[in-house]
């Protein structure tokens, strides 16, 4: 008895190995690569068991002839051969595709109130197809589809075809085509309904960027959005169109607020070989009263770089997120070969205009370093403005195209309580080119100028003087190692005696950085980059670094390991980089 059951599930094992074995694969020949993706679509997968095999061999033919007329080949031949005598069973799908029909007549139009919507004429230029063209089934839903999408999203919500139809002639190898979209009276805005409190809907009409009884745009939804998230009052925001309870050519819309919690605290772990390895934490309230005031308090640490601050935010403009804020400030920090602590204090007034960052400033600074074994310090009152903007197309991660720009005026008086009259400028650019499938371009710059009313390099204070050197200036060189050099016989006319010299800054800045990188596959690029320029005073003296580097495109943004060496020091040595992060 024992045996026979062995012997029954051996059997039915190897009948089940069979039948599983019994599979068959397919090709398909005779065609370009767009008709032969098409037909696999229609296709399917390869069966995997008998059953489907069989399936398969009576549909082939037919699924292959609907794949081909739906991307206008009308007359074409298809043959299936199939080879029994290997395991999986091999099926040939053989194509004579023949001649495609051909547009030999195109009407397509806008009908109603959106006649000369642009938006609805733009869609028609980009997907109506030209006399002389092939006929292509998916392309023309695709004109019906975006028609639509694009109604809705500009308020045309009992948008309708009241015609669409392609007439064939198989045996002429014609088509036809002939496309009327009506798109009946535009919406307006209606009620704004938000489900919360009496403060959340005050504060929602105020950020909005339409009004009741402006005509509907879609994108307005979104830019309310944004508007509702960027302060930080909320966790979660959700606008939406409430289309079928539209009425009396007006749609309401509806706004869902999800509050941010009262509290955050957000801890960050980093590293670089400028600042080594970094430590943070974050202390977050969005909203502290119904003013909508806001505080954040960082603690940051890094060998190079320790530093508290506690910002405490006033929205005077929500709608265009123009923000008083007042910032204290202590810090520790290394310039060159100085070592500097700063006490500051500033009250800032920023505003945001999309990419576009201005801001204004007072700041009080108290900053106190040595030179050899000498110390100083300085008390500034400083004033000045700074703007920034940024463009990206692409992932975050890793753009296909982008441009950044920063630029500051800050100035100091002997007049207005400060140590030394002091007028700094600065500025700085990059740009990033995707060229190609495989290759992108990197460039960027820095430029600055200091004046002071001292000539003394130790009245220098380092966080005002300009130095480069690192990982974002010249690679290669040390983090902030380029720069305004002193001796110790400059401190003291009477002391000859030989010591290293010390980097202090400069009071101009001039670098520029070009970077060359290839793609080998979709998470891994190389870069090969040059790096030059210098931190002077008087004498510009030009400082190059040149070098390579693997990229891997994390989700948190780039990897960089990179080595560089100072081809104008003697005796430079080659210099690890390792950074991460989005470029922009």
């Amino acid at each position: 008895m024992r045996q026979l059951l062995l012997t029954g599930l051996v059997l039915g094992l190897l009948t089940s190995l069979s039948s599983s074995a019994a599979t068959l694969r397919y090709r398909v020949e005779g065609v370009d690569d767009a008709l032969r993706s098409n037909i696999r679509a229609y296709l399917g997968l390869s069966p995997e068991t008998q059953a489907d095999a069989e399936r398969f061999l009576l549909v082939a033919s037919q699924r292959t002839t609907r794949a081909l007329e739906a991307m206008g080949y009308y007359r074409a031949a298809v043959r299936i051969e199939e080879d029994r005598s290997v395991t999986p069973r091999r099926v040939t799908v053989i194509v004579d595709p023949g001649d495609p029909l051909l547009y030999t007549d195109v009407q397509a139009s806008i009908a109603g109130p959106g006649e000369d919507d642009a938006s609805l004429l733009a869609v028609l230029k980009q997907h109506v197809p030209a006399v002389g063209d092939v006929l292509h089934h998916g392309r023309y839903e695709l004109l019906k589809e975006e028609l639509q999408q694009q109604a809705r999203r500009q308020g045309y919500f009992d948008g309708e075809f009241q015609t669409a139809q392609i007439v064939v002639d198989v045996t002429a190898d014609t088509a036809a085509m002939n496309l009327v979209f009506a798109t009946g009276s535009r919406y307006t805005f209606g009620e704004l309904r938000v489900g919360s409190t009496e403060q959340d809907l005050s504060l929602v009409r105020q950020l909005s960027p339409f009004v009741e009884g402006e005509p509907y745009r879609d994108d307005r939804l979104l830019v309310l959005r944004q508007r509702l998230l960027r302060p930080g009052y909320f966790r979660g925001v959700t606008v939406q169109p409430l289309v079928s309870e539209r009425q009396d050519g007006q749609v309401p819309v509806r706004v869902e607020l999800t509050p941010a919690s009262a509290h955050s605290f957000e801890v960050g772990v980093g590293y670089s070989t400028d600042t080594r390895q970094r430590l943070s934490l974050v202390w977050q309230s969005p909203r502290l009263n119904t003013w909508g005031h806001s505080q954040e308090t960082s603690l940051r640490w890094s060998p190079v770089n320790p530093e508290a601050r506690f910002t405490y935010s006033i929205p005077l403009d929500p709608a265009s997120n123009d923000v008083l804020q007042g910032i204290a400030r202590l810090e520790d920090n290394e310039y060159g070969d100085l070592e500097s602590h700063q006490r500051a204090f500033s009250l800032r007034r920023e505003r945001t205009q999309g990419a576009r960052v201005t801001s204004v400033h007072a700041r009080i600074l108290d900053e106190e370093w040595g030179v050899f074994t000498d110390s100083f310090s300085a008390n500034f009152v400083l004033a000045g403005v700074t703007f920034s903007q940024r463009y990206r197309r692409g992932s975050l991660v890793d753009p296909e195209l982008g441009f950044s720009q920063f630029y500051s005026i800050e100035g100091a008086s002997i007049a207005a309580g400060s140590d030394e009259d002091v007028l700094r400028l600065y500025g700085s650019l990059a740009g990033v080119y995707r060229l190609g499938e495989k290759w992108r371009a990197v460039a960027r710059g820095e430029v600055g100028h200091l004046w002071s009313s001292s000539r003394q390099p130790q009245d220098l204070p380092p966080s005002l003087a300009f130095f480069a050197g690192g990982d974002n200036s010249i690679r290669g060189y040390g983090y902030q190692s380029v720069g305004r050099e002193v001796a110790p016989r400059l401190l003291d006319a009477q002391d000859e005696v030989a010591a290293k010299s010390l980097v202090v800054g400069g009071s101009r800045l001039l670098t520029g950085s070009l970077e060359v990188q290839r793609y080998f596959g979709e998470r891994w690029r190389g870069a090969l980059f040059v790096d030059a320029g210098d931190a002077f005073v008087d004498d510009f003296e030009t400082n190059i670094g040149i070098g390579f580097g693997v990229h891997y495109l994390s989700p948190v943004g780039a990897l960089r390991v990179e080595l560089a060496n100072p081809v104008t020091r003697d005796g430079g040595s080659w210099r690890l980089h390792i950074n991460i992060g989005a470029e922009f």
